[in-house]
C-alpha cells in the first residue's frame, strides 16, 4: 500500500470511529477526533520498542522512526486542542447535539 493510501486510510478510520462514537453515545465529534488522536500517541508510545528499526514490526528499518511518529502525533493533538480552544463551538457538533 502507498504512503499517500495509508495515510487516507488512517483519517478514514478515525472519521468513523468518531462517527460512530458519536451517533451510539451522544458525544461530540470533535471531541471524538481529539481522543481518538491521543489514544493512536499512546499506542504508538506502548508499541515503540517493536517499531524500532530493526525490531520485530520493522526489521527492514523502512517504517518511520518511533520518535518522528509520535512528535508527530503529538503535534497533530496539540493543533487540535488549539483549535478546540480557539474554537469551542467545534466541540457542540455531534449526532446528539440537537437538543
Amino acid at each position: 500500500m502507498s504512503k499517500g493510501k495509508g495515510i487516507l486510510l488512517r483519517i478514514a478510520l478515525v472519521v468513523v470511529l468518531a462517527a460512530a462514537i458519536s451517533h451510539f453515545f451522544g458525544s461530540s465529534f470533535y471531541m471524538n477526533v481529539v481522543i481518538i488522536t491521543t489514544l493512536g500517541v499512546l499506542g504508538e508510545v506502548v508499541h515503540m520498542p517493536e517499531n524500532m528499526p530493526g525490531a520485530a514490526d520493522n526489521p527492514e528499518g523502512k517504517e518511520i522512526h518511533p520518535f518522528k511518529a509520535m512528535a508527530i502525533g503529538v503535534v497533530i493533538v496539540l493543533v487540535l486542542l488549539v483549535v478546540g480552544f480557539l474554537f469551542p463551538e467545534v466541540y457542540r457538533f455531534g449526532f446528539d447535539s440537537y437538543s
